[in-house]
């Protein structure tokens, strides 16, 4: 009786509760309209299908005489049934709910457009002939100063410091979209939800306890609404390690291989031809590590975008295991120039040795070599996330059989006991 005054209360309230607030920005007139139109047909489903399953509760019910699993299973089903039509209508109350205690009254100015600045080409001042003429005049000089310089210095400023996301006035408006697409797909989760915890037992899906469901959305809801500040956060920290790091080392100048890589070394070695094999093969590696720093940044920025997206996914139970692995991989991201700088001052201590000063072949190899280890970190680190989640898979897989043998030991010990109780014993009369 009181779970049915409960059920009708928040039925009642949902009904009557104002509309749903998208948000800290007015979500897309397109996306609202099909949020819309798929909630109404969720909910016609969910009604349809919630008088379907108590039917069949009551018929249970009232056939479970003398059979207590059968009575049991009944009061679930008809338990899970209301509970789950009541999270499927109040599920635009709740989501608004939310929205207002989080964000409180919404402004009414639109950034559904968002002004993006056009690329000019600027026409080059010298010709390729001139290119072409600079690179072989001077050989080793010039390749030494007009590219491995750039590239390093380019290599060096992505080390420094990882922008802030909060500082850029586009990602944040293009958080905010997003966040107003996710707000308004929130309601069509709490209703799928809903669906989900009313069939479950009928059809065989994964259960969901009741008492863990309110929680996960109220956290997804507020994790999703925060999630930008959260990952600029980690993009503080992230550069607070770093500042650390290079301040007490004495900077990245002080350990960076290419200090050893001077004009008189190179001229002046027994083995110019070899020299400048090695520099080139220094060259391209050092070109696709600056190029990996550029997609760091592209994915750290698309990463954060997303974010509340990735918290919606991790509402749902399928898609949670995702959603975990997603922000894994974004905090490697982030981390990533943290563990460079530390690899990069540690190597650098190769090229302080007295055997190396003055061999620009071996300061060239520990370039290479170092320039190798950078790029290979973020697999090695993305393998270590992997491999302690397949660990731990295969230890929950070891704990359940573990208690399958547990249990069919113990269900052997009244037999074993049986066997061995001792007979009377027979005596014959002969």
């Amino acid at each position: 009786m009181k779970l049915l005054s409960l059920a009708l209360t928040i039925i009642l309230t949902s009904l009557f509760f104002p509309s749903v607030a998208y948000g800290a920005t007015s979500a897309p007139s397109e996306v609202t309209a099909f949020t819309g139109d798929a909630l109404t047909l969720i909910t016609i489903i969910s009604a349809a299908s919630a008088v379907i399953f108590l039917i069949r509760g009551g018929y249970i019910y009232i056939t479970s005489s003398g059979k207590p699993d059968a009575l049991e299973e009944a009061k679930k089903t008809i338990r899970n049934s209301l509970l789950g039509l009541v999270i499927v209508l109040a599920s635009s109350g709740l989501v608004s709910l939310l929205s207002g205690a989080l964000v409180g009254e919404t402004g009414t100015t639109s950034i559904t457009t968002l002004p993006i600045t056009q690329i000019e080409s600027v026409a080059p001042s010298d010709g390729l002939t001139q290119v072409l003429i600079d690179a072989v005049n001077g050989f080793i000089q010039n390749i030494v100063e007009s590219s491995t310089k750039p590239i390093v210095d380019g290599i060096m400023t992505f080390l420094g410091s990882t922008p802030s996301l909060l500082a850029n006035a586009s990602i944040v408006k293009f958080w905010l979209i997003m966040l107003g697409i996710v707000d308004s797909l929130f309601v069509l989760v709490v209703a799928l939800l809903g669906l989900q915890f009313m069939s479950a037992s009928t059809f065989g899906f994964e259960e969901i306890e009741f008492k863990h469901l309110l929680p996960r959305i109220g956290l997804a809801f507020l994790g999703a609404n925060v999630s930008l500040f959260l990952a600029d956060y980690a993009i503080q920290a992230s550069n607070a390690l770093v500042s650390g790091v290079i301040s007490t080392t004495g900077g990245l100048n002080h350990a960076w291989i290419t200090n050893a890589i001077t004009i008189s070394s190179l001229t002046n070695g027994t083995a110019p031809f070899i020299i400048l094999i090695f520099l080139l093969i220094f060259l391209i590696v050092s070109i696709v590590l600056l190029l990996m720093y550029i997609s760091r940044l592209i994915v750290i920025v698309l990463g954060a975008v997303l974010s509340p997206f990735i918290f919606l996914l991790w509402t749902l139970p399928k898609t949670a295991d995702f959603a975990e692995m997603a922000v894994k991989g974004y905090f490697v991201s982030v981390f990533t120039i943290f563990i460079h700088v530390v690899t990069i001052q540690l190597a650098g201590t190769f090229l302080s040795l007295p055997e190396q000063t003055n061999n620009s072949l071996i300061s060239i190899a520990v370039a290479i070599g170092l320039l190798l280890t950078l790029l290979k970190i973020p697999s090695f680190m993305m393998q270590l996330i992997l491999f302690s989640r397949s660990v731990g898979a295969v230890r929950h897989m070891g704990s359940q059989i573990t208690n399958v043998l547990s249990t069919d030991s113990s269900s052997n010990v009244p037999y074993k006991g049986t066997r061995s109780a001792k007979l009377p014993r027979r005596s014959a009369n002969l």
